[in-house]
């Protein structure tokens, strides 16, 4: 009988003892699993706010009142995809697509200003970055981009 009650004593403890090893792993890898999703949140973090202080950095968003006043006296980008600009534009605006500036840029002249323009002020900030990287100071943009602009657009009719 004493033999019977010893080895259940074992066979509890053993069942015991596993399953605090099997919860302590499995807090384990929750608390490191928790720390490192909280390292690479941080990460993501620190790499955005810098890119987004990089971007702001590299153009003046102007809004539209006064970007519109100067229009005839700059080089109109339109950063938009062709499709897009062909459905509507600024009149006198140039289409170079944002997934080819990096190959058209070098046909714009450093000594004139830039206005760059897209459709909600998300891609003029990259084309900004270029061109500031590449020499060119006169850089603005059209403030929340053409969602803003409040005259006619030329068509495609």
């Amino acid at each position: 009988f004493t033999l019977i009650i010893i080895i259940n004593i074992e066979q509890n403890y053993k069942l015991w003892y596993n399953a605090f090893i099997n919860i302590y792993a499995k807090e384990y890898t929750m608390s490191s699993f928790l720390v490192s999703s909280l390292i690479i949140l941080a990460i993501f973090a620190v790499v955005g706010l810098f890119n987004y202080f990089r971007l702001k950095g590299a153009v003046t968003k102007l809004p539209y009142e006064e970007f519109r006043k100067n229009l005839r006296k700059v080089q109109l980008i339109d950063v938009r995809e062709k499709e897009d600009f062909k459905y509507a534009h600024i009149n006198g605006a140039r289409n170079m697509p944002s997934s080819q500036f990096n190959f058209l840029y070098t046909s714009l002249r450093k000594d004139q200003p830039i206005y760059l323009c897209d459709k909600n002020g998300t891609l003029a900030p990259r084309a900004a970055l270029t061109l500031k990287k590449n020499g060119y100071t006169n850089v603005y943009m059209l403030k929340n981009g053409l969602q803003d602009w409040k005259e006619n657009l030329k068509t495609k009719r």
